[in-house]
């Protein structure tokens, strides 16, 4: 039995990212839309530190890269996905069929995390976030010469820089590339909190501060994007504000009028590298989980047997996938 239904089922063991809270569920990253309070969460070992921040208690079960798991007649085994740290791909065999779950994922450089790798399969789910072909991305040094670009130029006018990035993932990806370059980063205590559980797996993240009432010059400010209408942060000083995310190309999705730049550097893969994906992993049925539909279209039209899906709850009936749906 294979089943998508608030998360992923395989056969009686297995349960991926379930989207509400499960009694024993494999999670992929500690990001919120893929973590819930569950009361047993099997992880690798990064990602089961940063959900102790964001899901409170829970019974760990450490897991680790490239080691096979049996769960009665079925394997698990995890592989980096480039996305986050601890972020992973999941590759089941089940039933004489392999597949790959690849969770949220980035082909490609990202200084804070393995990097990920492609998994041939018999069905693939894959995260489609930005499943549309405008997002294509810059080079990775393209998008990192431009943000210390940013904060040279703010800084050089007298302006604070300040950054707006996703609290866990982005914003330890910002304070990297900024300490690295000499710069002093100061964000929230959760973000600070996330940064030093990096450091303990090894990223060398330095040069970064908690955020409170002293600010000193030549600073960088990073705030999560929904701290953007709180002025009393800045104490009435002048800034410059720039937006880090892969949504920085799709300004109609977005309001970017609250920002002085956008800068897309994505910790999701491009639409390119999605389909390279799909080509290198040879899957008889493609699932495009999250984000648009418009590359279910094109991968139909190169012959691929794709279709739209969510692990969302059903509330009608569950969507379950025949073995015979392979080759439809």
């Amino acid at each position: 039995m294979i089943e998508l239904n608030g998360g992923l089922r395989i056969g009686n063991n297995i349960i991926v990212d379930p989207t509400r809270r499960h009694p024993a569920a494999f999670v992929s990253h500690a990001h919120s839309d893929h973590l819930r309070r569950h009361t047993r969460i099997q992880a690798t070992a990064a990602t089961l530190e940063l959900a102790k921040i964001r899901a409170g208690n829970f019974d760990p079960t450490t897991l680790e890269y490239g080691k096979t798991y049996g769960l009665g007649t079925d394997k698990i085994r995890l592989e980096p996905a480039g996305h986050i740290l601890g972020s992973a791909q999941f590759i089941i065999d089940h039933e004489d069929q392999r597949i790959v779950y690849t969770g949220d994922f980035k082909l490609g450089r990202n200084e804070t995390c393995l990097p990920a790798e492609i998994h041939q399969c018999d069905i693939l789910f894959i995260d489609t976030t930005f499943g549309r072909r405008i997002f294509n991305f810059p080079d990775y040094e393209y998008a990192r010469q431009r943000l210390l670009e940013f904060v040279e130029a703010s800084l050089f006018k007298d302006h604070i820089p300040v950054i707006y990035a996703y609290t866990l993932g982005k914003s330890q990806e910002v304070m990297k590339i900024l300490g690295d370059n000499g710069f002093v980063s100061y964000a929230s205590p959760q973000a600070c909190a996330y940064a030093e559980i990096y450091r303990r797996f090894g990223v060398d993240i330095d040069n970064f501060r908690l955020l409170d009432d002293f600010y000193p010059e030549r600073g960088v400010i990073i705030l999560p994007p929904y701290n953007k209408n709180s002025p009393e942060v800045f104490g009435g000083q002048k800034t410059k504000t720039c937006l880090v995310s892969g949504w920085a190309l799709y300004k109609s999705h977005i309001n970017f009028g609250w920002v002085d730049e956008a800068i897309p550097l994505s910790d999701h893969a491009s639409y390119n590298d999605l389909l390279y994906y799909v080509e290198m992993a040879k899957p008889r049925k493609v699932y495009c989980l999250f984000g648009f539909p418009d590359i279910v279209d094109d991968l139909k039209c190169r012959g691929y047997n794709a279709v739209k899906a969510t692990l969302a709850n059903l509330k009608n009936q569950e969507k379950v996938i025949a073995t015979d749906d392979l080759f439809e």
